[in-house]
């Protein structure tokens, strides 16, 4: 009888014990795919917050006075800013190609002359411009567009 006894409590020790092995790799795995998960959504907040100096312009409407300090502030960067007035569109920074989908080459157009009211690109710093951000087939931001609407 007592050899019964010791032969049942090392098999419910056997079992407890794999049921507690279990659990672990059971743990593990639950925890290795959340933590997977979270930097998933770190690494997608950290590409917004990359982007929201320039995001923050998709859909505002903004004036002709601060276009002209978007393409101040982005001169130094490969990023377009396609200005589209009343009269014709303009890139500056660097030229659009391919539909607006690819970066072209340095814009040889200046800021001043955007300023220049006797200017054929003369941006009115009074006037009302909508803001929209173009991606490339890579959904990268490649340049800011804003289109007269007044």
């Amino acid at each position: 009888m007592e050899n019964s006894l010791k032969g049942l409590l090392l098999a419910a020790g056997t079992i407890i014990t794999c049921i507690v092995i279990s659990l672990g790799f059971f743990i593990a795995r639950e925890a290795r795919d959340t933590a997977a998960g979270g930097a998933g959504q770190i690494s997608k907040l950290n590409a917004e917050f990359n982007e929201s100096d320039k995001v923050m312009y998709d859909g505002l409407s903004v004036s002709g006075s601060e276009v002209i300090n978007v393409i101040n502030k982005f001169r130094n960067n490969e990023l377009s800013v396609k200005v589209i007035t009343n009269k014709a569109a303009y890139y500056y920074n660097w030229l659009l190609k391919n539909g607006d989908t690819e970066l072209g080459e340095n814009s040889s157009i200046s800021i001043k002359e955007a300023q220049k009211p006797t200017s054929d690109n003369y941006i009115n710093p009074n006037a009302q411009f909508l803001g929209t951000i173009l991606r490339d087939v890579n959904n990268a931001i490649i340049a800011i567009e804003f289109s007269q609407i007044d």
